[in-house]
Order: C-alpha cells, then sequence, then structure tokens
C-alpha cells in the first residue's frame, strides 16, 4: 500500500508564506529568492540556493536578469526554475515598461519622467522602439536587449515588424548609456542614420532618437542633431540606377541587419 511521504520543508515554507502575507515589506532579498524557488522546487530547502544565487549574481535583480541557460547551469536549479526565474524578470520588465503605453505628448519633456523612470530598472544597454500615431499616443513599444554592459545591438528586422504591426505615423527611439552624460557615439550616429532611411521608405515620420544616463537625456532632435542627418541623407537620394541597390533590396538589407550602440 502506497503511502504519503510528507515534505520536511513544507512547515517553514508555509510558515514563510505566511511571513509574507503580513509583512512583505520586511522580507530581505534571499527570502524573496527563497519563496519563489519555492514554487519551482517543492520538495527541497531552497534557502541555501537563494543565497548561493544571490552571492554569485550581486543581486535579487541580477538573478532575475541572468539568461535562463546561465542559471540552469547552477547546481540545483535545474531548467524549469531557470526558465521559472527568467519569466519572472521579463514579467518585472514588462510591468515596469506599462507607464509608456497609451501616453500622449506633445513634446520629448512630457515623456521625460517615465523614460529616466523606465531605465532605472536596467543594468546594461537596451534599446526601446516607441510606436506613436498621428497624435503622438503611443501605440506599442518593442524592447531590444542584448544583455550587453556597454552594447545593444539594433534588430532591424524587429523594427521593420513593429512598422507593419502597429502602422505608426512616428516613433521615439531610446536607449541606455552608462557615462556620467548621454552623449551620442559615432555607433550611436551611424545606427540613427540607418534608422531614418528605413522610416524614409515606409514613410514613417522620425520623431527622435534618445539617450538616456540617469536623470539625463540627450536629444538628437533638440540638439539638431537628427536635422542634419535627415539633410545629409535626403541629399544623396536612393538611386534607380544598375549600380546601385534597389529600394526593396536596400529594404531587406536594412531589416535583415543588425547594429551594435
Amino acid at each position: 500500500m502506497k503511502q504519503n511521504v510528507k515534505n520536511p520543508h513544507e512547515g517553514h515554507r508555509t510558515r514563510l508564506r505566511q511571513k509574507f502575507k503580513n509583512g512583505k515589506e520586511t522580507f530581505k532579498e534571499h527570502e524573496l529568492l527563497e519563496l519563489l524557488l519555492s514554487f519551482s522546487i517543492p520538495r527541497r530547502d531552497t534557502n541555501e540556493l537563494a543565497h548561493e544565487l544571490i552571492n554569485k549574481f550581486g543581486s535579487l535583480k541580477g538573478v532575475l536578469n541572468t539568461d535562463a541557460d546561465l542559471l540552469s547551469t547552477i547546481l540545483g536549479v535545474g531548467e524549469n526554475s531557470a526558465c521559472f526565474l527568467t519569466l519572472i524578470g521579463y514579467i518585472c520588465k514588462y510591468v515596469n515598461s506599462q507607464p509608456l503605453q497609451r501616453k500622449e505628448f506633445s513634446n520629448i519633456s512630457e515623456a521625460k519622467d517615465n523614460l529616466i523612470e523606465l531605465f532605472k530598472n536596467y543594468t546594461h544597454e537596451v534599446f526601446y522602439i516607441l510606436y506613436l500615431d498621428k497624435h503622438n499616443k503611443i501605440l506599442g513599444t518593442t524592447l531590444l536587449d542584448s544583455n550587453s554592459k556597454n552594447s545593444v545591438l539594433i534588430n532591424f528586422e524587429e523594427l521593420t515588424k513593429g512598422l507593419l504591426i502597429y502602422k505608426p505615423d512616428s516613433i521615439i527611439v531610446a536607449h541606455n548609456h552608462f557615462a556620467k552624460y548621454p552623449k551620442p557615439s559615432t555607433d550611436d550616429d551611424i545606427a540613427t542614420e540607418k534608422i531614418y532611411t528605413l522610416l524614409k521608405l515606409y514613410k514613417v515620420n522620425f520623431f527622435d532618437h534618445l539617450i538616456v544616463s540617469g536623470n539625463e537625456i540627450y536629444s538628437y532632435f533638440y540638439d539638431n542633431r537628427l536635422q542634419k542627418i535627415r539633410c545629409d541623407i535626403d541629399l544623396h537620394p536612393i538611386s534607380s540606377s544598375a549600380d546601385t541597390p534597389s529600394r526593396s533590396q536596400r529594404r531587406a538589407s536594412l531589416s535583415q541587419s543588425g547594429r551594435p550602440i
């Protein structure tokens, strides 16, 4: 006759969950992670593993932002727990991006606080694309994330996909720097030129390219840098000669290539 085997850690988990219900504000990082792990590792003490993960990745945020493949290499984590923790991290990022959804503004100053708050959640460079309607209301966003501290790869195929899905009148792109002042780099300029060229093919206005660093924001538009890029590219329109790629070829080339910035 089969007997039920009691989980020796159930009493501790029950107390931990009760403590969370009664005073979640008092929870320490390792306790939050321990409680999370208890849902994906139901029959083992997760306290020691929670401490180990935080020590290895620096913080709870570091654990949740770590790639699932890397997490699964840690003894005791396993594929399911790695996927679960990565999912929680992604949900946090998604929820944090929601203040941008359905916002409407007439200039970038109105979006500044939301963008600063949004990028505070990241410890590495990421790239946001905001798709706007004719009233400058945000129709949707695309997040590009290469998990790199000093660069992010712009996937033009994803940008093209967003243009086809949202059919925007204009877009804003924004990414973060970790320098004291968000000064654009040469790679930033090249990426901006490529984005403008792609948008021109789809007849979508390029509202601005913003760089966020701490509480500072650099605007390509307000620095007239975007206008200069527009003029430079518009003075050299796409030719229809045999030696120059056609519009469709140019579009394919842009949409399939990436650019680190």
